[in-house]
């Protein structure tokens, strides 16, 4: 980001805040040339009308479903509608029935796919209706297939110049730190905030029916059929 800005220093986390609130790109403010990279699930205020690069990721419906489940966000009870909060025995006891009851675990594997329908949408729409759009979207298998490829895409989407996001040692440099980050995601987790990582063995053993139950939901089925592309959502 600084490449790309010009800038005097860099800040990154999790959790995006209004850069005109933090002074970035205010005339007179002392953090007036710095830049932020952060990573967020939703459009927060004042990021669609002023942050001035969005990027996305995104991957296979089934594999970020089954994500959710291995990181245990899964059959909880959901508060939609209700005045008051439920009782944890409430929701211990809608827990044990969901893993048990296979209709209720289909319903699961559809209403977290749309969520996450939803969360992409929310950041798509409110993008546009500032007049802008997101600068790139990852597809993961294409990361997996041409790292260079993506990461020079990035590059050149964030706006850095073509001297960096075309030189071979500076990319490779890029992709080996992303490799580190998958193959060692504990190290410095309050810093990287990286998940965990899922083998395909445990993948298949935790989630072998989410792609059929998931696909009885026809949207759902139309958004993993388009590699959960915004076009298909």
């Amino acid at each position: 980001a600084v490449l790309a800005t010009g800038g005097t220093s860099m800040v990154s986390g999790f959790g995006c805040r209004d850069p005109v609130l933090m002074g970035i790109g205010v005339e007179g403010a002392s953090t007036a040339t710095c830049s932020v990279v952060c990573k967020d699930h939703e459009m927060k205020q004042g990021i669609p009308e002023h942050a001035h690069v969005i990027l996305m990721s995104r991957r296979d419906p089934w594999e970020s479903v089954c994500s959710r489940k291995l990181q245990s966000l899964w059959c909880r009870l959901r508060q939609d509608g209700r005045s008051k909060q439920a009782s944890v025995t409430e929701k211990t006891a809608y827990q044990q029935k969901c893993f048990k009851d296979p209709e209720i675990q289909a319903a699961e594997a559809q209403n977290q796919c749309k969520d996450l329908m939803m969360m992409q949408a929310k950041i798509y729409d409110a993008r546009r209706k500032q007049g802008k759009d997101v600068a790139y979207d990852v597809l993961l298998s294409d990361y997996d297939t041409s790292p260079q490829r993506q990461i020079q895409e990035i590059g050149r989407a964030m706006g850095i110049c073509r001297e960096a996001y075309m030189d071979p040692a500076l990319v490779k440099f890029v992709v080996a730190m992303g490799t580190k980050l998958h193959n060692d995601p504990g190290a410095d987790q309050g810093i990287t905030q990286m998940h965990g990582v899922h083998s395909d063995e445990e993948r298949q053993k935790a989630c072998s029916k989410l792609a059929e139950q998931m696909r009885g939901d026809a949207a759902c089925a139309e958004w993993m059929a388009a590699n959960a592309s915004a076009s298909g959502n």
